[in-house]
C-alpha cells in the first residue's frame, strides 16, 4: 500500500544527508527562528502549550549546534560559539519561565544575523560546487542527420 508520508518522510532523509555541512547548519538556525518566533508570540497569546513545545524545540536545535562544535579545530570561534550558545539557552530558558517575550526577543535578534550569514555562506558552497561540477562535465557533441546536440 501507497504510504504518503514515509515517502516523504523517506525523501526529506534523503535530502538531508546529501546536503553540505554549511546547508544543515544554515537550516538549523532556520528552523531555530522559526521556533523562537513561534515560542513569542505563543507568551503574548498566553499558549503555554505551544510556549513549552516550540521553547522546547528550540532549545534541543540549540543543543545539535553545541554539540556538533569542534572545540579542538575550531578554537576561539568555536568557543565563542558555545559561550553564544549558553546565552541563548539562559534566555529561552528564562523567557519561557517568566511568561517574558523580551527575553525571546533577545534571542531572536541574537540568532537572525547568525541565520544570515549560514545562509549565505551555504549559497556561495552551493554555487561553487555547481562550477566544479560543470567543469569535470566533458562536453559531447551528438550528431544525427540534420540535429546537434550538446550535453
Amino acid at each position: 500500500m501507497y504510504n504518503q508520508q514515509k515517502v516523504c518522510s523517506q525523501y526529506k532523509k534523503n535530502e538531508l544527508e546529501n546536503l553540505d555541512p554549511a546547508e544543515v547548519v544554515a537550516r538549523l538556525y532556520q528552523a531555530l527562528g522559526q521556533c523562537l518566533v513561534a515560542a513569542r508570540q505563543a507568551i503574548v497569546d498566553s499558549d503555554v502549550k505551544v510556549q513549552g513545545e516550540e521553547s522546547g524545540r528550540a532549545l534541543a536545535i540549540i543543543t545539535e549546534l553545541q554539540t556538533g562544535l569542534n572545540m579542538e579545530e575550531g578554537g576561539e570561534i568555536a568557543e565563542n560559539l558555545s559561550s553564544l550558545y549558553s546565552y541563548l539557552v539562559q534566555e529561552i530558558t528564562r523567557g519561557n519561565v517568566g511568561n517574558n517575550p523580551e527575553l525571546i526577543d533577545n534571542a531572536i535578534r541574537t540568532v537572525e544575523p547568525l541565520t544570515e550569514a549560514w545562509v549565505e555562506l551555504a549559497k556561495k558552497r552551493r554555487e561553487e560546487a555547481s562550477e566544479v561540477v560543470a567543469a569535470r562535465r566533458p562536453e559531447r557533441t551528438l550528431k544525427t542527420g540534420t540535429f546537434h546536440a550538446a550535453y
